[in-house]
């Protein structure tokens, strides 16, 4: 059996940047949440980290080369999380990211997980971040990352 791949279908896998903005949706499953059906806390960060993914990979910032050929690891330095309402199961979440600010060896984003309601163009505050990410290298030393920092999108304001 051959299956007939489209590249379309996965045109919007990681999301759309508008602006200085960029919107990552994804659905609550099961697995995501606690007996009560409750987003699980921690899962929070694991939808940020995927947005974050998604937006370098829209702006062709490729991860594996960087690392392979670059020795740049990008990491999470610090976060700082605050829960405003659970998300539950079978939610849509929107989750917004944008620059903070961006220098020498870091980027700092701002990130907002929202629930999709299902009025037009509602939707509900449910977590913000700010997350931290540092470039370092195989030794753990902290190393520039002017090209990167030089994309449109990372501009400070």
């Amino acid at each position: 059996m051959s299956i007939r791949v489209n590249e379309n279908n996965f045109q919007n896998l990681d999301g759309n940047i508008q602006g200085n903005k960029h919107f990552y949706y994804l659905k609550v499953y099961y697995e995501d949440t606690d007996a009560g059906q409750i987003v699980y806390h921690t899962n929070y960060l694991k939808y940020f980290e995927r947005a974050r993914t998604s937006l370098l990979n829209l702006l062709k910032i490729d991860q594996v080369d960087l690392r392979k050929n670059f020795n740049i690891n990008l990491v999470v330095r610090k976060a700082n999380i605050m829960w405003h309402k659970p998300a539950i199961f079978n939610d849509t979440i929107l989750i917004k990211s944008c620059l903070k600010y961006a220098k020498n060896s870091s980027i700092t984003i701002k990130q907002t997980a929202y629930r999709v309601c299902d009025e037009v163009n509602q939707s509900e505050l449910l977590v913000t971040g700010t997350i931290q990410i540092v470039a370092i290298d195989n030794e753990f030393k902290v190393k520039r990352i002017t090209k990167i920092l030089n994309n449109k999108f990372f501009q400070n304001k």
